[in-house]
């Protein structure tokens, strides 16, 4: 049963951080979903959805209707999130989020003006801090503990030194969630030797001191993909760790396409000539499913699935796609 959707409202951002494959990939269109044709495509399956994601690969805040269509989905019982930079987190945007929306995920990678500036590619790092304690701050005059908040940031081999930096941060803003910390995918040169696979022994001596430092202060810290030996162990086998999403997942593009999950490649179908549900239970989705967990059948998609929470951290396949002249949902090499 189809329980919950990833959708992209946006497939703009108003960042181009260093290593982000929005600075090296280009989407097929550059658009935004109108309240419109959210309401007449998506609106009609709320009631059946249990999680909506208003984010994958893209900047939702960035979508010209977000508040609109947010404020239509909050109508159901859905359980809601988005993660997003934290710049567009207008003084309207934070106070209809507070006391709405489930989890919110802001994205810093580089914890001072400097480093900030260095890998997410703007000024943007104090404007980052004020939204989050105008978040903090509008919660507690609402009596609410809505959104809960969380800070992700990306690991590569140098920037483990910001990760008691980032602890700090999240100490010193209350983040309830804590850090979240994804590693990196390599799209140029540049960044081959930044990987988690590139000094294996160093990532997971680094990760599991930060580890500790958080037990310490008393703040949550989630590493997305395990301790790497406990990640090799689990993606052994098949290259991923078991995979159930598009038992109960898809993932829109505001160009109506339909994905199988968040890092597939060709989409299974589109809502501008079918239904969510048609869609769902399609011959192209049933086939998709046949080769997710199956070594001897498995589609090319799983094969180098690039999920934070699914992949091999020490696969090559998996994590540099400085090679590669496509990405996911379609995205071309930029200048190719």
């Amino acid at each position: 049963m189809l329980k919950q959707l990833d959708i992209d409202l946006s497939s703009k951002c108003n960042l181009r951080c260093s290593f982000c494959h929005l600075s090296f990939f280009k989407p097929k269109k550059s658009l935004s979903m109108t309240y419109e044709y959210f309401h007449k495509n998506i609106t009609p399956s709320l009631h059946n959805i249990e999680k909506l994601t208003l984010f994958s690969k893209y900047e939702p805040l960035a979508c010209k209707d977000f508040l609109p269509i947010f404020k239509e989905i909050i109508q159901y019982d859905i359980e809601t999130y988005f993660s997003t930079n934290g710049i567009l987190l207008t003084d309207e945007t934070i106070d209809v989020l507070v006391g709405n929306l489930d989890y919110l995920t802001i994205s810093i990678t580089g914890f001072t003006v400097d480093r900030y500036s260095k890998y997410m590619g703007g000024n943007h790092f104090e404007t980052v801090c004020k939204n989050l304690k105008k978040l903090q701050d509008k919660k507690i005059l609402k009596k609410t503990n809505l959104p809960k908040l969380r800070i992700s940031t990306v690991a590569m081999l140098d920037t483990l030194e910001d990760l008691k930096a980032a602890i700090d941060l999240v100490d010193f803003y209350d983040i309830e969630e804590g850090l979240q910390v994804t590693s990196l995918k390599s799209f140029g040169d540049d960044f081959k030797g930044r990987m988690a696979l590139s000094n294996i022994e160093i990532f997971d001596k680094k990760i599991e001191e930060a580890r500790e430092y958080s037990d310490s202060v008393g703040v949550k810290f989630y590493f997305q993909g395990d301790s790497i030996g406990e990640n090799i162990e689990n993606t052994y086998k098949m290259g991923h760790k078991h995979c159930s999403m598009p038992w109960y997942r898809m993932s829109i593009q505001p160009n109506g396409d339909v994905y199988p999950c968040p890092v597939a490649s060709n989409p299974i179908g589109n809502m501008n000539t079918e239904s969510i549900d048609e869609i769902w239970n399609s011959n192209s989705m049933n086939s998709f499913r046949k080769g997710v967990n199956s070594i001897e059948e498995m589609n090319s998609d799983c094969l180098k699935c690039s999920h934070c929470r699914h992949k091999s951290l020490t696969s090559k396949v998996a994590n540099d796609f400085t090679d590669k002249g496509q990405y996911v949902f379609g995205m071309n090499r930029k200048g190719k």
